[in-house]
């Protein structure tokens, strides 16, 4: 018998990598395995999802905008009662923010516990408040860890720096088959993907590209995502007069189809905890281009192989590198092949069939 799950996470309205991730891991479990699913979320009641979720999937929204003292014990009190009705076998907290770092200490249940830490220990922050918050999130995971039966990461930093005997290692899924066609290479197109937040450093991703361009006037980025300030990107490129160059798109259900018309990925990251789109990219063969400082990045990218990975906030290499690869059809050729064949075990197939284990040896 399956045991009945019960995933809680944030607000899931939006096109980020954990929101794909749930809604294709969810459907999967659901359509192949036939589990019984609920999720809380902290989506608005109102809101629709972005990506599709399976309609077996049972929803319970907590509707609270503010994380306040008082908010936290609504919260909590709201989880609690969801928690004594479902009866779950598994709780899997999927919540990177400071109440999911809570969980344990919130919620009273005899369900097996399990965290899917979707963010970074090695996370980077620029002012002293940043650090303060990732030291108290990382000492109140370190007090709690040992009261999952599993702490999955999905990368092999975390994996080791998270010192306990219970983390476990999954690397997220690519969601869709690999097409079997190598690309073309004939479209002048870079992708970069991405919400535009602060540690996706897209204004030095531009910065890169006016240096790409000053030599390949006719090669154009193509950003996708959701923007925090999309004024602030738009005023970057008018400023550095790129705007004929570098297009700005909001995120894409579709976007398959747009690492099929383009001919390397971009990511300036100065943390990722995985790296979702670099995976998508290289299934398509698309060479990716990356900073090492992000620990999702260096362990996907083989340096010199699949693509490049580049010396922290060194934008003069970066375009150097995008230069070589736009200048030299055989070398991104080689690349491409190269990252067809590196991906192939994120193969949604082998990644699910360990969560299914995982799920059946503690739910026992």
């Amino acid at each position: 018998m399956l045991p009945k799950l019960l995933y809680i996470t944030t607000n899931l309205q939006g096109s980020g990598g954990v929101s794909r991730l749930l809604s294709v891991k969810l459907n999967y479990l659901i359509e192949n395995y036939g589990y019984n699913i609920y999720v809380i979320t902290t989506n608005n009641k109102s809101n629709t999802f972005f990506y599709e979720f399976n309609n077996n999937i049972k929803f319970h929204k907590i509707d609270i905008k503010d994380f306040g003292f008082w908010h936290l014990r609504k919260y909590k009190q709201m989880l609690q009662s969801i928690i004594n009705d479902v009866k779950p076998d598994i709780i899997i907290n999927c919540d990177n923010g400071f109440k999911g770092t809570l969980l344990p200490l919130l919620i009273k249940s005899n369900a097996s516990l399990v965290y899917e830490r979707h963010g970074s220990r090695q996370i980077k922050t620029k002012t002293f408040v940043e650090y303060l918050k990732k030291k108290t999130s990382n000492f109140v995971i370190d007090q709690s860890i040992k009261k999952y039966q599993v702490f999955a990461v999905s990368n092999d930093d975390d994996r080791k720096d998270w010192k306990s005997n219970n983390v476990k290692l999954i690397y997220n899924p690519i969601w869709f088959k690999p097409p079997l066609e190598d690309p073309k290479f004939d479209n002048k197109i870079v992708l970069a993907v991405g919400r535009h937040s602060v540690e996706k450093q897209f204004d030095l991703l531009l910065k890169i590209w006016q240096k790409v361009v000053k030599d390949n006037p006719d090669w154009t980025l193509k950003i996708f995502g959701e923007s925090d300030n999309e004024k602030t990107l738009k005023t970057l490129v008018k400023k550095l007069e790129i705007g004929t160059q570098v297009e700005l798109h909001p995120p894409t259900k579709n976007i398959t189809a747009e690492y099929a018309n383009a001919s390397m990925l971009l990511n300036a990251s100065s943390s990722e905890a995985f790296g979702l789109v670099i995976i998508e990219a290289m299934a398509y063969g698309l060479p990716a281009i990356a900073f090492e400082s992000a620990s999702g990045p260096k362990m996907l990218i083989d340096n010199d192989a699949n693509g490049y990975l580049i010396k922290s906030f060194d934008i003069d290499a970066y375009a150097n590198k995008v230069k070589q690869l736009i200048d030299n059809k055989i070398l991104i050729r080689e690349l491409s092949k190269n990252a067809k064949k590196s991906v192939k075990k994120f193969d949604i197939d082998v990644i699910m069939k360990q969560w299914h284990q995982l799920f059946q040896s503690i739910g026992e």
